[in-house]
């Protein structure tokens, strides 16, 4: 049964990963997706890249990484959730950076959750920093007169994630998404090296939204994990 007041959600197969080592893992999201990516190149999924060259692929990510209290965690969606789980006890120890560390424990678990439009909106919050904005979008922002218009533009972002992550996951909405940004403010967060805006706080939304997926810019690598409230 359905945990929420659905419309027409679909079911979303997940895969959820969580790698231990003998002491607390220290390193970036990047550097997991860069470890999948070198020993499991033929797992397009994993790491994002066209076959052969290093164009990015353009879609939402289907594996996503995030290093938190020492652990690994990765979350594989649809076929990305098979692609992971054709990998994740293939190897024995992980390096990230100068440092390698033995893998001591894994746990994963396959799940079917609910995505897409809900009656009653829910309560998330973000568990790592939102990257909404973009050299495109950003000078609207800073444009904006007052908290206000802020929020409103960011809402409009917030929406137009939510319907680039269903596209690639093949669900249409058959009705409006309407999300409400609260408690928010502005942080830093570092791409690639560079410097952009992130955005910490809570929002509300008639959409399901299994916990731990990212949504915005740079997913992949552990930006815009959302967890729900109760």
């Amino acid at each position: 049964m359905c945990p929420y007041k659905c419309q027409d959600q679909q079911g979303l197969t997940l895969f959820r990963l969580t790698l231990r080592s003998d002491r607390p893992m220290r390193g970036t999201a990047t550097g997991v997706r860069g470890f999948f990516g070198n020993q499991f190149p033929h797992e397009i999924l994993l790491h994002q890249h066209i076959p052969g060259t290093t164009a990015p692929l353009y879609q939402y990510p289907k594996v996503q990484y995030r290093i938190a209290g020492g652990e690994i965690t990765a979350i594989g969606i649809a076929d990305g959730a098979a692609a992971l789980g054709r990998v994740y006890d293939q190897f024995d120890e992980i390096r990230l950076g100068p440092l390698t560390y033995p893998i001591v424990e894994r746990q994963g678990e396959i799940v079917t959750e609910p995505f897409g439009v809900t009656e009653a909106p829910r309560r998330y919050r973000f568990a790592t920093p939102w990257v909404p904005l973009s050299p495109k979008n950003y000078p609207a922002f800073i444009r904006a007169r007052g908290r206000q218009e802020q929020t409103a533009l960011l809402e409009r972002i917030l929406t137009g994630n939510l319907l680039s992550a269903s596209k690639t996951l093949g669900y249409v909405a058959a009705e409006r998404i309407v999300p409400s940004l609260t408690n928010w403010n502005q942080t830093v967060v570092d791409i690639k090296g560079t410097q952009v805006t992130g955005i910490e706080g809570e929002f509300r939304v008639n959409f399901a939204i299994p916990d731990g997926l990212g949504i915005g810019r740079s997913v992949s690598r552990g930006n815009g994990v959302v967890e729900g409230i109760s």
